[in-house]
């Protein structure tokens, strides 16, 4: 009597593979972001590793650090932008938790659109930031991303 032959189960599935992906590379990211001027290189790194992990092609520490090493080279000014807009918006909070000041909550909601604003500016150039083809330069920079937002 031949047994028959049953596709092999994983424990847990695809979904908690990607799960468990998804919350080490917040780590990597984590680590990466420490200097806090990093965080959009950290982000592009962190969207590529993840993109090619759901495609199926091979991926890294090694090739995360060095996606997250290509995107810094080609984007720190966005990194230094990005912390001069949060200490403008953060000032402008400051200013608007005096008493006294005219339109307060309309310039507090305001405040608030502009930063949700960015942050979706800065979250979509991460995600379409890719490496280039060849000599590890960037076939599209932060920069470059920004711009064709």
């Amino acid at each position: 009597m031949a047994a028959i032959a049953r596709p092999r189960r994983q424990a847990f599935g695809e979904g908690f593979a990607l799960f468990a992906e998804c919350l080490l590379t917040g780590v990597w990211f984590a680590l990466a972001a420490l200097p806090v001027v990093t965080v959009p290189a950290a982000l592009a790194a962190a969207a590529r590793h993840l993109r090619a992990y759901t495609e199926g092609d091979p991926t890294s520490w090694g090739s995360f650090w060095a996606d997250f090493r290509d995107a810094w080279r080609t984007g720190w000014r966005v990194g230094l932008a990005m912390v001069g807009a949060a200490l403008v918006l953060i000032l402008n909070l400051a200013v608007l938790a005096q008493e006294g000041v005219p339109g307060r909550p309309g310039f507090a909601l305001a405040t608030f659109v502009v930063a949700a604003l960015a942050v979706t500016v800065l979250l979509r150039a991460a995600a379409e930031w890719a490496p280039g083809s060849g000599g590890g330069t960037c076939s599209r920079s932060p920069s470059t991303a920004l711009a064709r937002i």
